[in-house]
């Protein structure tokens, strides 16, 4: 009797149990429907950089920050002013700084710091691999940023041939040297630009130049190698925006 007794009440647990895990489970309502697809994350917007983007001129275009501006297409210049007029509140009224590759073109620094200067950026410090005996960094003041200079200043520019010519900006005879073993002769021209430097006492501003096919680099040795000159110290820098003739008067723009 014992042993019916425990067997009846091990099969009425048994199957007590068996109906506990048969019961459905009260349904979460928090939880999705099982057919309701899952959607994908949220893309967010990457942080956008809060100090100001690097200045570069490389072998191909003008940049600012990671964003190139193609002087290959008739925008490219104003693509460059709006992408600095984007960023004046981190540059003006500051020198910059601007790495140039020695294979850009001489007119797109110029252009360049044309609009540095509108920004308000009186000065740029240009960053070019030159020579050892040279300095790797020299300051260009923006031709809008420049005192009225004094008409004897010294101009210096690089020719077609790669000779160059030196010359006062109110123009008169243009010492020329020709150019030598690996290039132009930057010896020979350091002594006339010393022998015009010298004559004129009211001036310490130096204008460089090339020829429209002349690559920056070159034109950037020789404003580099007038550092190396004992009597003719030049504290101000500029480059000229227009190709003029050796000789001839410059004009410079308004």
């Amino acid at each position: 009797m014992k042993t019916t007794i425990r067997l009846l009440g091990a099969w009425v647990l048994g199957f007590a149990m068996l109906g506990c895990e048969d019961a459905p489970k009260p349904k979460n309502p928090f939880e999705p429907a099982a057919d309701k697809p899952i959607e994908p994350p949220k893309l967010t917007e990457a942080p956008k950089p809060e100090g100001p983007p690097d200045l570069e001129i490389d072998s191909i275009s003008p940049k600012v920050g990671f964003e190139r501006e193609n002087f290959q297409f008739p925008d490219g210049r104003k693509k460059l002013a709006a992408a600095l007029a984007q960023n004046r509140q981190h540059f003006e009224g500051k020198e910059v700084t601007l790495i140039v590759d020695r294979k850009a073109k001489q007119e797109w620094v110029s252009a360049y710091l044309a609009e540095l200067a509108n920004i308000g950026v009186p000065r740029a410090k240009l960053k070019t691999d030159t020579r050892n005996e040279f300095p790797h960094e020299l300051v260009f003041t923006p031709e809008a940023k420049l005192a009225k200079p004094a008409p004897c200043s010294t101009v210096a520019m690089i020719l077609e041939d790669r000779s160059t010519a030196v010359w006062k900006l109110s123009g008169g005879v243009a010492g020329r040297r020709g150019k030598g073993m690996a290039g132009p002769d930057l010896s020979m021209t350091g002594d006339t630009i010393e022998r015009v430097a010298k004559a004129c006492k009211t001036s310490s501003t130096l204008f460089v130049v090339g020829a429209p096919d002349v690559e920056w680099g070159l034109v950037y040795d020789l404003a580099a190698s007038t550092k190396s000159l004992g009597n003719a110290l030049f504290d101000t820098m500029a480059l000229l925006s227009i190709t003029p003739v050796p000789g001839h008067k410059v004009d410079l723009p308004h």
